[in-house]
């Protein structure tokens, strides 16, 4: 079974500082994590004593959209040799077949959680990056007028002058 959990991701940071960040998130989350090139290979996310039914593999590639990146996790999600083992000797119970099932079913939603969990982490701590900046870059832009307002007012700069700026800098 295959599914695609996917988040975009809005920045203006390089792809290779974002892959990064998502590279020290999926270690935290997964067992094995290989990287090669502009992709991330993780396999087992969030295992416990239930991921022994169920075997996942997933690919995470960054796509450049507009206005940052659109990261795509591609999941290959399948019952593990153990999850069949259960089953056949579940099978001769008319109950105990039942239970690698449940647990495969609610594993397949904890991968699903833990990559989501791992995107959204990932956009929080950009978008609060790019928060920062474009405040420091409000402030900035408050400072200038107000060295452009002290130039105005020592004869410096003429009136004309500072309300061009002052459009300019307020996007006006």
């Amino acid at each position: 079974m295959k599914f695609e959990v996917s988040e975009r991701i809005s920045t203006s940071v390089r792809k290779e500082h974002l892959l990064n960040a998502l590279e020290g998130q999926f270690k935290k989350v997964s067992r094995n994590m290989q990287r090669n090139g502009d992709t991330i290979i993780a396999k087992s996310i969030e295992a416990s004593f239930g991921s022994i039914n169920r075997s996942d593999t997933t690919i995470v590639e960054l796509r450049t959209v507009d206005d940052g990146f659109l990261a795509i996790a591609n999941v290959n999600y399948r019952p593990s040799f153990a999850f069949w083992v259960f089953i056949i000797i579940g099978i001769f119970s008319w109950v105990l077949w039942i239970l690698p099932l449940v647990f495969y079913i609610i594993q397949k939603n904890t991968v699903r959680e833990g990559i989501e969990a791992v995107f959204t982490r990932i956009k929080n701590e950009f978008n609060s990056l790019e928060g920062q900046r474009s405040k420091k870059q409000g402030q900035s832009d408050i400072e200038q007028l107000e060295k452009l307002a002290a130039l105005k007012e020592k004869g410096v700069v003429t009136e004309g002058e500072f309300q061009a700026k002052k459009k300019e800098l307020l996007g006006v």
